[in-house]
């Protein structure tokens, strides 16, 4: 409007700053006219300038299901790819296994040979409690009152032990039946057919660490008895509420291995359940990490934790109270997922315009870190559109107004 002073300022050669002057100049006819054609001139601007700028405008991450169109996906990134797959019964019974992690195999769990006897070697600390039958002087030479721990023989630093009329014996490396025939043969030279029995009344030389989510972490010994994971988990009082069954790490010297803990609880596959040796450290990750994302246009978009069970993207849509009916558009559900190779990025879609897809996303498994985006509906864009323009145009016409 302010173009009309302009022109009656160019015309008359004074200053116009009003419309009462403008109406004097031109009268109020033409006055009016100029002013309608101006608004219309306006609004037209407007619209040209929304409709040629598109949805950009619109509030919020301006996905759609466009951004998705096959064949192409609109990446900024030349060095991200995406792999596009669409979900259907054929690409569920093909990859429905891939789903789940997969535990990552390590020599460390192939070597463990289950089949091989198991034979506890002593160490350096281990506690000794020999008994010689008939000589008490030698099984107990402090005294019946004392336990076997504070008269037992301790394998010193050197690996050896002493023992009365024989001397140092190495026991470090040794099983209590080879210690019992060293110490029977040399004892025969001074004691007729001796009878000995070897224990271990201490075991102080090995150990493995328990850490992360169980109920008591620590230090536990490896004795006689062979100890396998399971095993150790419960010794260390079983796993806590948050503990990540996909998570469980085992290190033994410089390699670590991750362990199908699931598979051996859920499905029966032992193959994983190692046995421990001394310095192995067992760490059970908190499942904090384990996330999916749902976003976009369900009820509520939300952050769910996956517990140790299989979440399907049916259960999740579920979770975050269903789908906008009257705002998003069914035939956009899509999953984004972290592909294994780097630099791409999987994304699947799943088409609930029909009912019976939700059958078909509840055989979908999430994986942690997935995001559930649910797109909006043209309509819906349409009228976030509006709805953000309006105040503006709302705003120019009553500037308008005042102006008359």
């Amino acid at each position: 409007m302010p173009i009309l002073f302009v022109v009656a300022e160019r015309q008359t050669g004074d200053n116009i700053n009003g419309w009462t002057q403008l109406i004097k100049l031109w009268g109020p006819k033409v006055v009016k006219t100029f002013k309608a054609e101006y608004l219309k001139l306006t609004w037209g601007a407007l619209i040209l300038s929304a409709l040629s700028t598109g949805c950009t405008v619109i509030p919020g991450s301006g996905m759609s299901s466009e951004v998705f169109a096959w064949p192409s996906a609109k990446v900024d990134s030349p060095a991200l790819a995406v792999s596009r797959i669409k979900i259907t019964p054929a690409m569920l019974s093909g990859s429905n296994t891939s789903q789940r992690p997969t535990p990552v195999v390590n020599s460390l769990l192939v070597e463990d040979d289950l089949s091989r006897p198991y034979q506890y070697r002593m160490g350096v600390g281990d506690v000794l409690s020999i008994i010689v039958w008939d000589h008490p002087e030698l099984t107990a030479p402090f005294g019946s009152f004392n336990n076997a721990r504070e008269q037992g023989n301790v394998v010193r630093d050197d690996g050896t032990i002493y023992y009365p009329f024989v001397g140092s014996v190495l026991a470090k490396g040794r099983t209590v039946a080879e210690l019992r025939t060293e110490l029977a043969q040399k004892l025969a030279n001074f004691i007729e057919s001796p009878q000995l029995e070897v224990r271990i009344a201490e075991y102080r030389s090995q150990r493995f660490f328990m850490a992360g989510s169980v109920t008591t972490p620590g230090t536990y010994p490896i004795t006689d008895v062979p100890i396998k994971l399971v095993e150790a988990i419960n010794l260390a009082g079983g796993l806590t509420d948050n503990a990540d069954l996909f998570d469980v790490r085992l290190t033994r010297g410089d390699t670590t291995a991750v362990t199908p803990l699931y598979n051996i609880l859920y499905e029966g596959d032992l193959t994983a359940n190692v046995r421990l040796q001394h310095g192995d450290v067992v760490h059970v990750a908190p499942n904090e990490l384990r996330q999916v994302f749902v976003l976009g246009e369900v009820v509520q978009p939300q952050t769910l934790p996956m517990t140790n069970r299989p979440l399907s993207l049916t259960q999740a849509l579920s979770n975050a109270g269903g789908i906008q009916e009257a705002r998003a558009d069914g035939r956009g559900v899509y999953v984004i997922r972290r592909s294994e190779y780097d630099g791409v990025v999987d994304i699947f879609q799943l088409d609930v315009s029909e009912a019976w897809a939700l059958a078909l996303g509840d055989q979908f498994m999430l994986q942690q870190r997935d995001v559930v985006y649910v797109t909006a509906a043209p309509i819906t864009r349409w009228n976030r559109w509006v709805s953000n323009v309006l105040p503006s145009l709302q705003g120019l016409f009553n500037i308008d107004r005042l102006g008359q």
